[in-house]
């Protein structure tokens, strides 16, 4: 599975500003100069000496550290990627390694990108935004489905900041909604190894034309097409991370009531809704009746019962399961 690293020039460029570096005619240098130039990086080259083009758009992982702040850790550690199979399990390999609490891993392309329930993520390069974090919860463990929705209400409290006349809403469990149409899905994976615990928290967002695939066109929808701009991804992730931070220091205080009712007000799905439960390919409506203290739906079958759904997918369409589309 392919794995390329950010080149440490990249770091380097972002850190010394404008003034740039001198060009340097060592293979290494050049090398990495190409690499970076081939990935899109807007690179200005002049008097002998390379400097990066600054904006809020591309993904150097100097500017994401200095520019977001540290809430709930003492400050942000960040690995970036141009090309990975899949940052979940690129993060959980760094935690399962020792990774601390507040690591980011963020790829330009994922060429394994992961869903729920085995699916796949389509993420082509620099089309979206595709990250994970690694935490280290105070939580007790049956807490932690909550960190889901901790995403989620980070995500679209982000979304509504930047897009105040977008029509979002939140699907249970993981799905942010663009006039019905999915535009990021969010993936939570932890490793319980002896004393080694730890949570990973993965992140897609179709951000540019291109980002979902033709045969999903009907379901998922890109942020530039649905507001009409042209989205910075970096100011995305720097105030996602900045927002997420903000709820998970609730999420660690206890306050998960206060949580689930911040979920509950971004989302017209959770009660009184009827929605499609799918088990394998097998579906069955229900009416939904609100969520419980851990975060997962409660339904009303046809036959009058209560049941909680834990990890079934909830589609609001008979149609489909799930779906950049699917996540």
């Amino acid at each position: 599975m392919s794995c390329v690293k950010h080149p440490a020039l990249l770091t380097d460029l972002g850190h010394v500003g404008e003034n740039g570096l001198p060009l340097m005619p060592s293979a290494v240098f050049q090398r990495e100069l190409e690499l970076c130039k081939e990935w899109g990086f807007k690179l200005k080259c002049a008097n002998q000496r390379v400097s990066l083009v600054f904006d809020n758009d591309q993904l150097v992982p100097y500017w994401i550290q200095r520019e977001t702040p540290a809430i709930a850790w003492d400050w942000l550690r960040v690995n970036g990627f141009l090309q990975v199979g899949s940052t979940n399990t690129e993060a959980l390999e760094q935690a399962r390694s020792g990774a601390p609490g507040g690591t980011l891993v963020y790829a330009e392309e994922q060429t394994a990108g992961k869903g729920r329930n085995g699916r796949s993520w389509v993420s082509n390069a620099r089309k979206g935004l595709y990250c994970s974090l690694i935490l280290r919860p105070g939580q007790p463990v049956k807490f932690w489905p909550l960190l889901t929705h901790v995403a989620s209400v980070a995500l679209i409290e982000t979304l509504k900041s930047l897009f105040p006349r977008l029509d979002l809403d939140l699907k249970w469990p993981n799905d942010v909604l663009i006039s019905g149409k999915k535009c990021a899905g969010i993936l939570l994976e932890s490793i319980a190894d002896g004393g080694n615990n730890a949570a990973v928290i993965g992140l897609g967002v179709n951000v540019r034309k291109g980002s979902v695939p033709g045969s999903l066109e009907a379901t998922a929808i890109c942020l530039d097409e649905s507001s009409g701009l042209q989205v910075p991804r970096r100011q995305l992730l720097v105030q996602f991370l900045h927002k997420f931070q903000e709820c998970y220091l609730v999420f660690e205080q206890g306050n998960h009531p206060e949580l689930l009712e911040r979920w509950k007000s971004h989302s017209s799905m959770w009660d009184g809704v009827q929605v499609w439960i799918w088990e394998g390919e097998v579906r069955r409506s229900a009416i939904t009746c609100g969520l419980n203290e851990l975060g997962a739906l409660i339904v009303r079958t046809p036959e009058g019962s209560l049941e909680t759904i834990l990890a079934a997918d909830v589609s609001l369409d008979r149609h489909d399961p799930g779906g950049n589309a699917r996540n």
